[in-house]
């Protein structure tokens, strides 16, 4: 009796430390709930398609990171689409493959193959995750805010980006 006692304080001590996984109170799922919107999703994955569709999925995380950085920075607009709009900033969007990728998006192709990965990592991205895994090493993504096939003061690349 005296153990079973002990196993349900201990429980419940996990839950209020939010440690405990698979169980949690009303109050931490409605926090881990998503903070934004399926339109929010849709850009974010056509913006890291365009740019990242044929890297890892490190990669392409790590691209959904640099614009919520830019998001979250006084510097840049404060919105995902803001960003990914931004006069200058993304060359997919001037060039036209931004807009095409949004009507795939549309039309389904989202679904499967490297679009699907991009869907998961933008999810990722809008979902807090500011840390990439790459070649078996941790990278913390929260300072970058830029990202380029050749940058110069480059301080990280992962797959064919550097970034800083």
């Amino acid at each position: 009796m005296r153990l079973n006692k002990f196993i349900i304080v201990f429980i419940v001590a996990l839950l209020f430390a939010g440690m405990a996984p698979g169980l949690t109170s009303s109050a931490q799922a409605a926090e881990k709930q998503a903070n934004y919107t399926s339109r929010d999703v849709k850009l974010l994955a056509s913006i890291i398609f365009c740019e990242a569709g044929n890297q890892s999925y490190a990669g392409k995380v790590a691209v959904g990171c640099v614009v919520m950085n830019r998001k979250r920075s006084r510097q840049f607009p404060n919105s995902v689409e803001g960003v990914i709009r931004q006069r200058g900033q993304f060359s997919p969007v001037a060039q036209g493959k931004f807009a095409r990728e949004l009507k795939k998006y549309k039309a389904g192709a989202y679904k499967k193959g490297a679009r699907k990965s991009c869907v998961k990592a933008a999810k990722a991205a809008l979902s807090g995750q500011d840390h990439v895994t790459f070649k078996g090493r941790t990278i913390n993504m929260r300072k970058y805010h830029f990202f380029s096939q050749r940058l110069s003061r480059a301080k990280l690349r992962i797959g064919g980006h550097d970034f800083k």
